[in-house]
């Protein structure tokens, strides 16, 4: 969830202090890596400010990255230990706020709910949904165009969380709202947003109670399997995982929809390509993440002692923001990483799924939800074209996680 407002900064200095580039607009949110890239290249480890004036230390270069995901010295919590005894809501606490190995006894309650192979159990339902959804689209624009997120990319990623939550229909209508107002409070009230928390909390406990009368095959009645099996965590703990899990499941499966199909957009060869061979298309799902991600950098991180990245070291007490668009398109890691290749080699070690304790716990189900869009997207007609140029797209969010507002498109179809 963004904590700061959307990102501005001036061009990279070589060194020193410096402020992210102000300001950021529409051109950083669109393609954050370009900006990024000049600091990567001069200043790999740079003193900034944020947006909001806060020091930090941005750290670009893919090593440096992937070692600052799996150093136990940059600390999430900021070293705070949670109280047991103190009564949370979900959403208080989440995974995001600790480190291991309060992290590990509770993220491992979700292990066992969200396998690849739990996630494929669910594929069929999911399949049916995007195939419904994209026949609404088709029968609500005539020849015209169609918004791709209002469409498609929000309520798949929301029916698809309801598959494998198993939902019950009567219900979906009520959850949806305060899902969506969660993901993006842009204009909100306080008073809305604190509502929809306590909404999602009265959900989430509401789900927990029936399935512990009648398990399933859910992934809350699998969370609660391991919970009862493991123990480790408190009710609160476990109702604030499932609440996350949630919540992170929609908004970002939201915007990586929304991005992959402006990569193929804007590379017309490579959407074809897929489209003809879309056994290729499981492969190029990585690439396209390595591509672009909703969040440019991870959440930021407090070193617990001094830390050393190559010649500089990074002071205990220091925040420290690791940028995942920076070492996704590290020419060190990914050769030629300005080319977007489906069939790169190297495209699954991309960070945006994070990297070690806090890889995300729903990549799989990710994965799943954009191998189904672009298959049933593409599968359904023989070319699509942005209705508006592309650098007239609309971005939003802040620094943490950019959003995609609107996507229209011109199907031409069937495939």
């Amino acid at each position: 969830m963004d904590t700061e407002p959307a990102v501005t900064a001036a061009p990279p200095a070589a060194a020193g202090r410096q402020r992210l580039p102000e300001p950021l607009g529409p051109g950083f949110l669109a393609r954050p890596e370009e900006t990024l890239a000049a600091i990567r290249e001069t200043c790999p480890v740079a003193r900034i400010r944020t947006p909001a004036g806060r020091p930090a230390w941005l750290v670009t270069r893919a090593e440096d990255v992937r070692a600052g995901f799996l150093d136990p010295r940059l600390s999430l919590s900021g070293g705070r230990v949670p109280d047991p005894d103190v009564r949370r809501r979900a959403l208080d606490v989440t995974l995001v706020n600790y480190d291991p190995p309060d992290h590990t006894r509770i993220r491992r309650l979700a292990t066992p709910a969200l396998t690849p192979a739990r996630m494929t159990a669910h594929r069929e339902r999911i399949e049916q949904a995007a195939g419904e959804l994209l026949d609404a689209a088709d029968a609500a624009r005539g020849s015209g165009p169609v918004e791709l997120m209002d469409a498609f990319a929000r309520p798949f990623a929301f029916r698809s969380l309801c598959e494998v939550f198993e939902v019950r229909e009567e219900e979906r209508a009520a959850l949806y709202e305060p899902v969506a107002l969660l993901a993006d409070k842009t204009g909100r009230t306080a008073r809305a947003v604190e509502e929809s928390v306590a909404r999602i909390d009265a959900f989430v406990r509401g789900e927990m109670a029936r399935r512990e009368a009648a398990p399933g095959e859910d992934v809350v009645s699998r969370v609660l399997a391991a919970w009862h099996e493991q123990g480790g965590a408190s009710e609160d703990e476990v109702a604030s995982l499932l609440a996350m899990l949630l919540l992170a499941g929609f908004d970002s499966t939201v915007q990586a929809i929304g991005m992959s199909v402006v990569a193929l957009l804007g590379h017309p060869d490579v959407q074809e390509s897929l489209r003809s061979e879309p056994g290729r298309i499981p492969r190029a799902v990585d690439e396209l993440l390595r591509w672009d991600t909703p969040g440019p950098f991870s959440t930021k991180r407090v070193a617990l002692e001094d830390v050393r990245f190559g010649d500089t070291v990074i002071p205990a007490g220091s925040g420290v923001l690791l940028s995942v668009a920076a070492a996704n398109h590290d020419p060190r890691c990914h050769a030629d990483p300005a080319t977007l290749d489906p069939d790169r080699g190297t495209a699954g070690r991309h960070l945006s799924f994070g990297l070690g304790p806090h890889y995300c716990p729903g990549s799989a189900l990710a994965r799943l939800e954009l191998t189904v869009t672009l298959t049933a997207v593409l599968g359904r007609w023989h070319r699509l074209e942005p209705a508006v140029p592309l650098h007239e797209l609309a971005w939003g969010g802040g620094y943490l996680h950019r959003r995609l507002a609107a996507l229209p498109v011109l199907p031409h179809g069937p495939a």
